[in-house]
């Protein structure tokens, strides 16, 4: 699935909210290993960006969690 960044400004994390109704247990950190750069244009997202949108995590990942605003 595509999602299209409906708002200027809008975060990786709300977004990941939106799709899965979590931005917790790696929800975040799949969004960002399916678009690879994502993480590189910084914590908010322009208006009409599109992003591969992978299934939702059954678990999360062993990584430390990833904050992409910080």
């Amino acid at each position: 699935m595509i999602y299209v960044v409906e708002q200027d400004r809008e975060r990786i994390d709300r977004i990941a909210g939106k799709l899965y109704g979590t931005a917790r247990g790696g929800t975040v950190e799949a969004l960002l290993l399916a678009n690879p750069g994502l993480a590189a244009e910084g914590p908010y997202l322009p208006r009409g960006r599109r992003i591969t949108v992978p299934l939702k995590p059954e678990k999360q990942p062993d990584a430390a969690l990833t904050r992409p605003w910080e």
